[in-house]
């Protein structure tokens, strides 16, 4: 299988679009998926953020969340060689 990631969804539609209407017939059958992927800090380990919660009218402790970015791919078939 042949995968291409982007962050740009809409890149990863105009991609999809081209290889239903323009590829081969390997490429014509593509699929696009999502997911996603942590972010990274300059220190290579994963990055995340404080927030604070309101629990029934009062504030709560903060927690510390690991961040995410969402991510958009298409796959298909490849030729073997």
């Amino acid at each position: 299988m042949e995968v291409i990631t982007t962050v740009d969804k809409d890149k990863r539609d105009r991609l999809f679009a081209d290889l239903r209407a323009n590829g081969n017939e390997l490429e014509r059958q593509v699929v696009k998926f999502s997911g996603n992927e942590p972010v990274l800090g300059p220190d290579g380990k994963q990055d995340g953020y404080w927030k604070k919660y309101k629990i029934t009218g009062h504030e709560g402790d903060a927690q510390f969340r690991l961040a995410f970015r969402s991510n958009w791919s298409v796959a298909y078939p490849n030729s073997g060689g």
